[in-house]
């Protein structure tokens, strides 16, 4: 856990650090595939004493499906970077989900400040990566979009290419937080809602990272 979580001392220490004239920065679009994500809705009922509870009547799965993104950042002498991260899924609630939520497109989105921690073998370069955010879902038809903090966990790998150019592959899990929401699932008003105290989604990557 501790490996995990160095890349974040990493960046409040970059922060801190004086500009310097040498950083290489890098820019790093990417492909690839994003899998699971499960939220439960429920409902609000009220028994014959007026006690109210809530029960979960169905769930809100999201489907497997492909993603785009983006990284831009700064490395580091550690070895290691900071980095902005954004990627993008196209996906739909799977058949089987909440009836009037079912078969509707839904995009999700994440923006993360992340960093990462390499260790070189040659041109070979496993990393860690840890990177902290907002996950932006986005249902289409008449639903809200609702916006949580998320965070994310991963390892990766780096192979150089070229002295500026290099293959990168890596896998995070991203884990978003969740308290409640009504817009995902109805109007405002409502008595259904969506819970769950994380949703877990895995991302697989890969991609190029130019330097310059």
């Amino acid at each position: 856990m501790k490996a995990l979580l160095a890349p974040l001392g990493l960046m409040v220490s970059l922060v801190a650090a004086p500009a310097m004239a040498d950083r290489t920065y890098f820019i790093a679009p990417m492909y690839g595939y994003t899998a699971g994500g499960t939220l439960d809705v429920t409902e609000k009922i009220t028994d014959e004493n007026g006690f109210t509870s809530r029960e979960t009547i169905g769930e809100l799965k999201f489907d497997d499906d492909s993603h785009y993104g983006l990284m831009l950042g700064l490395e580091t002498a550690d070895p290691g970077n900071i980095y902005l991260f954004y990627s993008k899924q196209q996906s739909v609630f799977k058949e089987g989900s909440f009836a009037p939520t079912s078969g509707i497109d839904v995009d999700v989105a994440y923006y993360h400040l992340g960093g990462s921690l390499y260790y070189p073998r040659g041109d070979f370069r496993p990393y860690v990566t840890a990177s902290v955010g907002a996950t932006h879902i986005k249902p289409q038809e008449t639903f809200s979009s609702e916006t949580f903090f998320s965070l994310g966990l991963g390892l990766g790998a780096e192979y150089l290419l070229f002295e500026h150019l290099a293959l990168t592959a890596d896998y995070r899990a991203m884990f978003t937080a969740i308290n409640n929401s009504t817009s995902l699932v109805c109007d405002e008003g409502c008595t259904v809602r969506v819970e769950a105290d994380t949703m877990i989604q895995s991302q697989f990557n890969v991609g190029l990272r130019v330097r310059f």
